[in-house]
């Protein structure tokens, strides 16, 4: 994503959890899939960009050959998907939230297709996290789209306390994305420092390192 993708929104650099691959492993682990991690040749984030409790941010990955897309589809495509990402997730949450908090429930599904999105469009998912702290309970809703390009995969990624990112800036957002993507233009064009690779995220990753939820 770039700036002008969302105007009014304050941009911070996208800061990784060093657990990033072992969360990865697991996720992989649990379905069954093929890790394609060791084949990524550059990794890029955007900035995280939030408003008022609302966060969007995205990352793209280059990996040596179609058969790494052709894997990590089958990966979010599998039947497994919905609920390994439930697990995953409600792991790193649990890791990542201030003591004395509580994650009460998780639930994540992901629907392969377009959802009516770009034809490069290969799943969205969305979910919603329950957290109780200090005697106050939280809903956080997420959402992540995942699109492919040529050897190219992105993924963007909205947050919100107590509802949805509307769907109007979901839409618009994945529109543009996913147009760079089916160009090849996510890599070069997003201005993002190249990670070369290391510690890609699970999806709902970049959401999970760093909650909003204040614990206080």
């Amino acid at each position: 994503m770039h700036d002008d993708d969302l105007p009014g929104w304050t941009g911070a650099d996208y800061q990784a959890n060093p657990k990033d691959a072992a969360y990865d492993a697991a996720l992989f682990a649990c379905v069954g899939a093929r890790n394609t991690d060791p084949d990524r040749v550059a990794q890029v984030d955007s900035q995280d960009y939030s408003l008022g409790d609302a966060s969007i941010g995205s990352n793209a990955s280059l990996y040596l050959s179609p058969a790494d897309l052709v894997a990590d589809t089958a990966t979010i495509r599998s039947p497994k998907a919905s609920r390994c990402y439930t697990t995953v997730v409600r792991g790193e949450f649990s890791d990542s939230l201030p003591d004395g908090t509580t994650v009460n429930s998780t639930s994540i599904v992901i629907t392969p297709g377009t959802g009516g999105g770009p034809r490069n469009v290969v799943a969205h998912g969305s979910g919603r996290i329950n957290i109780t702290s200090g005697g106050q309970v939280v809903d956080l809703y997420l959402n992540v789209v995942f699109i492919t390009g040529p050897l190219i995969e992105t993924e963007v990624n909205f947050e919100n306390i107590g509802a949805p990112v509307p769907l109007a800036t979901r839409t618009a957002i994945v529109a543009k994305v996913a147009a760079r993507a089916a160009a090849g233009q996510t890599i070069a064009s997003s201005g993002a420092p190249d990670t070369n690779g290391t510690g890609k995220p699970a999806a709902f990753q970049r959401l999970i390192s760093r909650p909003k939820f204040d614990a206080g």
